[in-house]
């Protein structure tokens, strides 16, 4: 019944971005099917217990990750309290309230206060401070977490240090899923920074 209710909210919030998607119009900028199967079969496989995510927004992302949760929670942060709280309605109509917990504020100034350890992370929020989120959730990650981040080639500029520090460094062994115009990165941690 699960399944049906968000499947539901996920087709209503998908044709509410598109009717937005309009000349003039400022598009609800959801990860949508596409790039959102990286995710979905990240989350079948891994299986995570405790997910943060970064960047709320209206709650797709959210809802598409905790469907396919079998247990475990997740923990989302939003900025804007408009986005806010249509997510909220968005996740309680998919029936997933006991499973997503929905933080208000900066990102950077929530995730130190966090109990963690996360095991899971899905970053898609302010473009210019990834890495910023990444090394600020750093300390609250499991040794192999999952970091999934959307938007990677259409803003690439924007998180270039990001990119640099998930591919070069030898903390992550981490890989681009390219969709032509966009692109998701998914990230394994293999080791902790001292």
């Amino acid at each position: 019944m699960i399944f049906n209710n968000a499947e539901k909210v996920l087709n209503e919030i998908e044709k509410a971005a598109q009717a937005q998607n309009k000349p003039g119009n400022v598009m609800l900028p959801i990860i949508g099917r596409e790039k959102g199967s990286v995710l979905e079969d990240v989350i079948k496989k891994v299986q995570p217990t405790n997910v943060l995510e970064i960047g709320t927004l209206v709650g797709y992302s959210a809802i598409l990750m905790a469907k396919n949760m079998r247990k475990g929670k997740i923990t989302t942060i939003e900025a804007l309290k408009k986005n806010r709280e249509a997510a909220k309605l968005n996740i309680e109509r998919a029936g997933l309230s006991k499973k997503v917990e929905i933080m208000h504020g900066n990102a950077l100034d929530i995730i130190p206060a966090l109990e963690g350890p996360f095991d899971f992370v899905f970053i898609d929020a302010e473009k210019t401070e990834y890495l910023r989120y990444l090394k600020a959730a750093e300390t609250k990650m499991t040794k192999n977490a999952v970091v999934v981040a959307d938007n990677v080639k259409r803003f690439e500029k924007e998180m270039k240090d990001f990119l640099k520090y998930v591919r070069e460094s030898d903390n992550y062994r981490s890989a681009l899923h390219d969709f032509g115009a966009d692109g998701v990165e998914v990230s394994r941690r293999i080791r902790i920074a001292l």
